[in-house]
């Protein structure tokens, strides 16, 4: 029987997201043991790692010469006794080894809340080279259903520092909580009740970091918290007022499309168009195939499917459905707004049901008053793309385009010195597919700013409306789908020179987001070894 050298109690890090024990020992002579069975306290420990001169060692074996150490998931709280025991077996299996130590916990840190029986490990991970504060991170957890009864009122997100152990709540909110019953099938090692459901929350990341954040769960007897937050959503239906510390933003009463983005900053100006047909601020996406009238997103009242729902760290609406006289078509479209974030976040999506020919099928339009603004800013596409600037009315006016750009902009800004501020227009993700497997049909695929007694920022994925040919229509194939995610964001202007870094920072974040991964334990159900999947056919999928 070995002896340890040192037993050490570690608070979650990036590398074992988890309270942990490490067991550090050395073994003499020509042996090797692969290490079979950790136990803590006489608890079997299924979580746990073996490293030799801090090599990981995939299977589990400790070697002579050189430093071995053990890390063993154990939850372990301030103060308390752990008494660790490691199994081993030799080349024979008649060759077993055994190591047992005693050590004691710090009196400082250590398991968050006992009153909590279970956490997950949430690892956010910074790839981009920007410091995060804030950023509002999604993700998605799936649980064992006996162990939590209501995540709403049970989940918490805490913070916790690698060093000191400090623990630090942060406001989460949990959403689209679904059960699978395993209803039809033998509970045990392929089928168990699970309860999944969406976080968010607010992370902070250093650039080119990792930050660990835990989700307890686990507690029956949890209140739901009750978080202060600065977003407020009022209204009813699809007229919704929602107003955080940087704008207040109106939806259309009879579509739900923005309408106005009224922006606080010291500013206080509004952004509005309220000029011709629906008269709302975010128009598409939009389709025109004659002689149907031209139709877009803003034209719904209302649509066909629609929910919203609010709390402490975001807000959103969601909106789907055919457009009215457009049966091929349904899109979908989703704002969210959040507590801590100067913009507002929108993806849509189009997809195609049926072939149609079109002259305009259009997304990413934004339509201004053109009284409001006065020049036009955007950048290139590319690493190190430069920014260009112009005044609007220098362009050729509509029906002829002022600006033609590349559809991948990675933002445009529609802005007015006098005023101080500008709508910035920040192009986060483009992508298409097409569901038979054919190339996505796009024709004049670009963006473009117009301006009469508007002036308006545009997406084009289908378009011959606007081309010197523009009796054209190009059948678009049933299987195509358009996604796209924009962001909304009304910044401050300088009264002269030009400094756009803020949509430029956004930008960037918002094509990189955070990586999250979410590490959990291994519940004493699961099954010890490889489960072969249900396969059409037999595959030796282990086999080398």
């Amino acid at each position: 029987m070995e002896k340890a050298q040192e037993v050490v109690f570690c608070f979650p890090t990036t590398d074992h997201p988890f309270y942990h024990l490490k067991v550090a020992f050395a073994l003499g002579g020509e042996i090797r043991y692969q290490i079979k069975k950790t136990t803590v306290n006489g608890q079997r420990v299924r979580d746990f790692f073996a490293y030799n001169n801090f090599i990981l060692e995939k299977d589990n074996i400790v070697w002579s010469g050189g430093l071995n150490e053990v890390v063993a998931r154990w939850d372990w709280k301030a103060g308390e006794e752990a008494a660790v025991e490691l199994t081993g077996e030799g080349a024979e299996a008649k060759d077993l080894w055994t190591l047992k130590a005693r050590a004691q916990a710090p009196q400082y840190g250590g398991y968050w809340n006992s009153n909590w029986k279970h956490y997950a490990s949430i690892v956010c991970t910074e790839t981009a080279g920007f410091d995060r504060a804030d950023e509002p991170v999604h993700c998605s957890l799936a649980l064992y259903s006996d162990r939590i009864r209501n995540p709403e009122a049970e989940l918490r997100i805490v913070a916790v520092d690698p060093l000191s152990g400090l623990h630090r709540e942060v406001e989460s909110q949990v959403f689209e909580v679904n059960r699978y019953a395993a209803e039809g099938v033998k509970i045990g090692e392929e089928y168990q009740p699970t309860t999944t459901f969406q976080a968010a929350f607010y992370a902070d990341v250093p650039a080119y970091t990792s930050r660990v954040y835990l989700a307890f769960y686990g507690n029956p007897n949890a209140e739901r918290p009750g978080y202060p937050s600065r977003l407020t959503v009022q209204g009813e239906g699809l007229g919704l007022a929602v107003e955080n510390p940087y704008y207040k933003t109106l939806l259309a009463r009879t579509s739900g499309s923005i309408d106005e983005i009224h922006m606080k900053l010291g500013v206080n100006r509004a952004f509005y168009h309220h000029l011709e047909t629906n008269g709302a601020l975010h128009w598409n996406p939009g389709i025109y195939s004659p002689p149907r009238a031209w139709l877009h997103a803003s034209d719904w009242n209302p649509p066909e499917s629609y929910s919203w729902m609010s709390g402490p760290v975001f807000a959103a609406t969601r909106r789907c459905g055919p457009l009215d006289g457009y049966p091929e078509f349904i899109v979908s479209i989703t704002y969210r707004f959040y507590e801590r974030t100067p913009w507002i976040h929108m993806s849509s999506r189009v997809e195609v049901k049926k072939d149609v020919p079109v002259k305009a099928l259009r997304n990413g339009e934004v339509v201004l008053d053109r009284k409001l603004v006065e020049e036009f800013a955007w950048r290139k596409p590319g690493p190190g793309g430069a920014v260009g600037t112009m005044v609007i009315t220098d362009g050729p006016r509509h029906p002829r385009h002022a600006k033609v750009l590349p559809a991948d902009t990675p933002w445009a800004c529609l802005f007015n010195r006098e005023h101080g501020c500008g709508l910035g227009l920040v192009t986060a993700k483009l992508a298409e597919s097409r569901v038979d497997g054919g190339l996505v049909k796009t024709y004049g695929r670009y963006s473009y700013l117009q301006w009469g007694p508007w002036v308006y920022y545009c997406r084009p994925l289908v378009y011959t409306f606007a081309s010197n040919n523009s009796a054209r229509l190009v059948v678009v194939p049933a299987g195509n789908s358009y996604y796209e995610e924009m962001a909304f964001v009304p910044i401050r202007v300088r009264p002269v020179g030009e400094d756009f870094g803020e949509l430029e920072l956004l930008y960037q974040k918002l094509s990189h987001p955070l990586d999250v991964q979410v590490v959990e334990d291994t519940d004493p159900r699961a099954p010890q070894g490889w489960v072969a999947p249900v396969l059409v056919q037999e595959f030796e999928e282990m086999a080398d």
